[in-house]
This record gives structure tokens, sequence and C-alpha cells, in this order.
């Protein structure tokens, strides 16, 4: 895939995303119905109408979908194709449904198991993140504010109003942060809250929902964010996209190897993502996860 392409298919995406954050914010703030899937989690009518949003815009690229709303693929289809859409329209549905803002739209693409680009948009805040190649990451800091960036035709429309995170992201401070979720804190992560505790006296630990973890880690705000819970494929690709054209990289616990996606089974395996690749090594063999 040349430059080109990939810009055609990152306007796409963005647009995508942006217009999918407008229907979510009717929603929140309106009356909210909720209802529950058969798994038990909540589904409400802004995850059904960004779900159609970004499948109908997607569905214009030559790639196919998989979508936390959709209906699932057989892996028997989807492991002959070398390209897909990995979606999570809305992303922290209990954010969403507690009004806290820390929710988000995922869109990533993937190549080969890969993710290769990437778009978090996070409509109660304006924030967009996305990969601006598979070395250089973007931010928008208020997508509301230049102007209707949802009608966006081509990439550089957008990066007038953005700033390339990679070159302007610095730890902003010199103890390690642990993230972990807002909604999912269990036992086996709190345990290496406390073993690294012990071993990084001043470590700072923060709670965050939804995909802005990865963002926190992309824009070196934030060191490590494991992950033992339950997570899906769509939790993870758009983050996962970010974070590694930040340098960082988001590594499967059980083979010490990057998360791979378009699996047959969907459900990721616990994981560790790093702010920094080349810090992945000595952390591993230092702590025993």
């Amino acid at each position: 895939m040349n430059k080109v392409e990939y810009h055609q298919l990152l306007a796409v995406a963005i647009r995508a995303a942006l217009k999918a954050g407008r229907a979510i914010m009717q929603v929140y703030d309106g009356i909210m119905e909720i209802e529950e899937k058969p798994d038990g989690t909540p589904i409400t009518l802004a995850d059904r109408n960004a779900n159609d949003i970004i499948c109908g815009l997607l569905s214009g690229s030559p790639y196919p979908i998989i979508s936390e709303e959709n209906s699932e693929v057989p892996f028997a289809t989807r492991s002959g194709w070398p390209y897909c859409w990995i979606v999570d329209p809305l992303d922290g549905t209990r954010e969403f449904i507690s009004r806290n803002g820390e929710f988000t739209v995922n869109i990533a693409l993937i190549h080969e198991a890969q993710p290769v680009l990437g778009v978090i948009h996070a409509p109660a805040s304006g924030r967009t993140w996305f990969t601006g190649d598979q070395h250089s990451v973007f931010h928008i800091r208020d997508c509301t504010q230049p102007g209707d960036l949802s009608q966006i035709r081509c990439m550089e429309d957008v990066f007038q109003h953005a700033e390339e995170l990679t070159k302007t992201a610095q730890q902003v401070s010199t103890a390690p942060v642990l993230m972990h979720s807002r909604s999912h804190l269990d036992r086996r992560t709190q345990a290496l809250v406390n073993m690294l505790s012990e071993k990084e006296r001043a470590l700072v630990v923060r709670a965050r929902g939804s995909s802005l973890k990865f963002c926190d880690l992309a824009a070196k705000t934030a060191t490590w964010y494991p992950r033992y819970s339950t997570t899906c494929e769509w939790d993870t690709a758009a983050g996962h996209a970010i974070l590694r054209a930040a340098g960082g990289e988001v590594f499967d616990l059980e083979k010490r190897q990057p998360l791979h996606y378009n699996k047959e089974t969907l459900i990721n395996p616990p994981f560790m993502a790093f702010s920094e690749k080349s810090e992945a090594s000595s952390f591993f063999s230092e702590f025993s996860l």
C-alpha cells in the first residue's frame, strides 16, 4: 500500500469516526435506553447508530469489516482476508452510560494480522488521534473547532489542524505511570500494581476508560498498561496501531510477542502495553507476570 492509498483510507476512517461521534453525542445528551446483549454486556442506541455510520462509510473501501456490533464472520472466511477493518463503534459503553466522558470510537486497518492504521476519536472531548503512517501519530485537540471535519475528502484537510504527537510527546513525569481499566480492575492487575509499587516506590497508578489508555501511552504520559481481564480485538486494534506508530508495543503475556488480529477467536489474551517497545525485554526479565 503506497502513501496515497494509505491517506485515502485514513481520511475515510477519520470521517467515519467523527460522524459516529456526533451520533453518539446525540444519544449521550438525551434519554439513554440501555439493553443487554447475550453476553451480558450493555448496548445502547448510540452503539447501533455509530456502527451503522461507520460500516456504511467503510463499505466503500475494498476491505471487509469486523465490528463488535456485527454478526461474527466464520474464521474459514476471515482467514482469507489479507486486509480487514476492525471496529469498535463505541468503546467504553459503561463509561458512556456513566456519562464520565471516557469513551471512544475505534477504527483500525489490519494487514496480515497486524494493525497498520488506527483512528481513535473521543466524542465527549472532541479529541482525535490517528496514525499518519506506520511511524507517526497525529493528534487534534478538538475536532469541533476547525470546522466540520466529518466532511473531509482528503488528509490535507486534517493535517492543517493536527499536531504530530511523535514529535511533541515527552514523558511529563520521571515516575513510571501504570494505567488500568476504570471498570475492569481485577485481582491479577492489582497484584501487579502491588508488586511494582514495592520496586518502584514512586509508581503512579491511574484509572482510565476505553482506548484512551493507549493514547496516554503514545503521548508518553503513561508507561505501562497491563490487562488480564477479557478484551476483544476491537478494543485494542486502533490503540495498538497508534501506540506502535509512536514507538510502543502491545505484547501477548503468554507468548511475549505482539498481539495478533483476525485470529480464530477474536478474544485477546492477557497483554501488556508499553509506551516504549525497547523497554519490554528488561521489564519481562525483571518482573514475573
